[in-house]
């Protein structure tokens, strides 16, 4: 063979083995870097498998710890960055199989997840496994990504709870869950097309099975749920809410998710094969939630409130203070909470055991608000901050065979269906100490509305101290500022004198002018007959005449309020007690 000749096919070969050993190269390279990546960040990969010529790589057995729980990956398909030939689009589709995710009590299982439009090339493998920022939380690496969509056909959970000799278990299935538009780990909206669960209680303490009653027997609750759809969710925030505690840096406030709603709720809870209890709901839906995080990550209190209620053989004297544990933990958890609002309409109720009771809610209305809401927010929200909650038109049926004095004194009125509605809106002022109640409310259709509101001072942390002593203490400090109630008669009192005049053989309007006179002379007579006691006398009488509206107002002369040791040196003399307050009344 010619000397050129010869060189030439040399030269072929040697390049038909560097091409031949190439891809070897190529993907004993990607899975080296992958292993180190997952290695540094503290996961384990059981079994790493990368296509030269594409770049995909596939991670089997992967497991990550997630603060106190975990996340475990049956496989994991996506492009590592290190191809022969690589793909022509930037974002990725990624496939993850047999995924566990265990937060505290609680495991997830996914049988498969569709990641359309990932950021999870070879950039998005550094943003989770990042080696040069190793023990970064794993919200801040799942912030780092984005996608068009993620899919799962269905999310299997289960959890289990004991406290004392009580284990509840719960199961539970949600179907067609998508995930869409997710940018930094937000995303725009998420949607569940339907769900089930069912939750099982059992007392290790009463009789086994055979000697079981009814009501000692297992219960069961399960419940179906329609259409839901929440906006703008941020994701990692909610990883960083179960992992993570506040620390010392900044902790502002985040938008956590946005409106959502959920359709069609229906649940039947059995006590072994008697069905004891059947509750529908037409329509759960909200505003959102604004939150920051907690001193300690949520998944933390969860875990004390398991220990602290756990103890089956805790003693009747540490029962309470396990109570104000719980509280403290509840109450680290809902301090958290900056704003959010929800409102659940068209409950329907009917108890089947052990004795038959149907009852409707229109609505239950409930907002959170640290601030007062800017102008134009939703109505649920409290006016001026703090806490408001609603019932709206509880009707039920009054039961015609009742053997209470108070419902047969309705049945006589007339009043053979309630409805009845609840309102309660206030807030804390923490700077001065005082509890506002702006509205506590109570009305009946054709029957009127009682509202109170008050201003309650020396209202401290003590009362929720863990140490008895304490708590007493702060009890003991409480003081009345103001009080004011209103009566407004919409058919109920001209009910009532309807029927005390037929018993006493009356006319309604004879029976309204002797209660008037016996207010006019019996209430400034028992009260120690000052001027504001006359006052009073008189609205009463001129309301009794003709039901319309009573106002009555207490306002406390010492600043600091009328409190139970002001009560207590009184003797509770009701002279000696109004001579420590400024009373108004008005009828009209």
């Amino acid at each position: 063979m010619p000397r050129r000749s010869k060189a030439l096919f040399l030269s072929a070969v040697s390049f038909a083995a560097l091409v031949g050993l190439a891809p070897l190269g190529t993907k004993l390279a990607t899975e080296w870097v992958v292993a180190q990546l997952a290695r540094q960040a503290g996961a384990t990969v059981a079994d790493i498998s990368a296509d030269p010529f594409t770049g995909r790589v596939t991670l089997g057995g992967l497991a990550l710890p997630v603060g106190t729980g975990s996340l475990a990956v049956g496989k994991v398909a996506l492009s590592g960055g290190f191809a022969l030939f690589p793909p022509a689009q930037a974002a990725e589709d990624v496939t993850l199989e047999n995924v566990s995710l265990t937060f505290g009590p609680a495991t997830y299982r996914i049988a498969r997840v569709e990641v359309a439009g990932s950021s999870l090339d070879r950039a998005g493998l550094q943003a989770i496994f990042d080696g040069s920022s190793a023990g970064e939380p794993l919200a801040a690496r799942f912030a780092k990504l984005s996608a068009t969509s993620a899919t799962m056909p269905e999310v299997q959970f289960e959890q289990s709870l004991t406290f004392g000799s009580v284990t509840t278990t719960s199961k539970g299935r949600y179907e067609n869950v998508v995930a869409r538009d997710i940018v930094d780990g937000r995303a725009a909206l998420i949607t569940v097309e339907r769900a089930s669960t069912t939750t099982t209680t059992e007392d290790a303490a009463k009789p086994a099975s055979g000697e079981q009653t009814l009501a000692e027997k297992p219960s069961e609750t399960s419940a179906t749920m329609g259409v839901f759809e929440v906006h703008d969710v941020d994701l990692a925030f909610l990883i960083r809410q179960y992992t993570e505690g506040a620390g010392t840096g900044p902790n502002p406030p985040v938008r956590v998710y946005g409106p959502f709603k959920l359709s069609g709720v229906s649940q039947i809870t059995r006590q072994g094969t008697q069905d004891i209890s059947k509750v529908e709901i037409s329509e759960i839906s909200g505003d959102g939630f604004t939150g920051h995080l907690s001193e300690k990550p949520w998944l933390s209190l969860i875990e004390n409130l398991k220990r602290e209620f756990g103890d089956a053989n805790a003693s009747d004297s540490t029962q309470p203070d396990q109570a104000f544990d719980m509280l403290h933990s509840l109450g680290d958890m809902m301090s958290s909470i900056d704003s959010g609002a929800a409102a659940i309409k068209g409950i329907s109720v009917e108890q089947i055991m052990p004795q038959p009771v149907k009852f409707q809610i229109g609505a239950f209305e409930m907002g959170f608000s640290r601030e007062a809401p800017a102008q134009g927010a939703s109505p649920l929200y409290p006016a001026q901050g703090g806490v408001r909650f609603a019932f709206d038109k509880i009707a039920f049926s009054l039961p015609q065979d009742a053997k209470a004095d108070m419902t047969q004194h309705l049945i006589a009125m007339g009043y053979k269906d309630l409805s009845l509605s609840l309102a309660f809106e206030g807030r804390l002022n923490e700077a001065g100490e005082e509890l506002v109640i702006n509205d506590f409310s109570l009305s009946g259709e054709n029957m009127g509305k009682a509202t109170v509101s008050a201003l309650l001072g020396n209202v401290t942390d003590d009362l929720l101290s863990t140490d008895e002593a304490v708590r007493q203490t702060a009890i003991m400090g409480l003081t009345a500022k103001n009080l004011a109630v209103t009566v407004q008669n919409g058919g109920f009192f001209d009910r009532l004198f309807s029927e005390l005049a037929a018993q006493q053989n009356k006319t309604p309007d004879a029976l309204k002018t002797e209660y008037s006179m016996i207010a006019m002379v019996g209430v400034p007579g028992f009260l120690g007959g000052s001027a504001d006691t006359k006052a009073l006398g008189s609205a009463i009488a001129r309301f009794i005449a003709k039901p319309g509206e009573l106002d009555v107002k207490a306002v406390a002369k010492d600043p600091a309020g009328f409190g139970l040791a002001d009560y207590g040196a009184t003797g509770g003399r009701p002279a000696d007690i109004l001579e420590q307050l400024e009373i108004s009344a008005e009828a009209k």
